[in-house]
């Protein structure tokens, strides 16, 4: 992605939890690289949200934060089938706003029921523990913001 459309004040670090019939179960990256939902006991992995803005509006690339940085430059995006996973050298992007429609202002917003889709509208959907992008409205996903401002890393 061209970094000079980076927009650091809607760029953060966080991590995505699924809730269900009253549980918040923890999304995390497992040992094959694919996005799967943990048992709530399991801490999250926490992401890097790079906000760029384009003509037709903000879009997002997804990695995993780690202090050393994103493992080999790994961004998520989705294989053949929908399913979730990191890739080396991928730049999906993702719109990602509140699960009512509106728009996700990170700055104020510390915690939030999101959509996560592609620009052709598939969303993120739990499918048991993996992770898919399917038409459809989508299961019910939550940001927990940690820091604002980041920039990449």
């Amino acid at each position: 992605m061209d970094d000079s459309r980076l927009d650091t004040s809607k760029s953060f670090t966080g991590d995505i939890y699924l809730e269900e019939g009253g549980k918040r179960r923890s999304v995390r990256i497992d040992d094959s690289d694919w996005l799967c939902i943990m048992d709530a006991q399991v801490l999250p992995t926490t992401f890097w949200f790079g906000c760029y803005q384009e003509d037709d509006g903000d879009i997002y690339i997804i990695k995993e934060f780690t202090n050393g940085g994103s493992k080999d430059n790994r961004v998520l995006s989705l294989n053949d089938d929908g399913r979730l996973g990191f890739y080396s050298g991928s730049n999906r992007p993702w719109r990602i706003c509140k699960r009512d429609g509106e728009a996700l202002v990170p700055r104020s917003t510390p915690e939030a029921a999101i959509t996560v889709s592609t620009k052709g509208g598939r969303v993120w959907t739990a499918d048991n523990r993996q992770c898919k992008a399917a038409k459809g409205a989508g299961s019910n996903f939550v940001v927990h913001i940690h820091k604002v401002g980041v920039y990449r890393f």
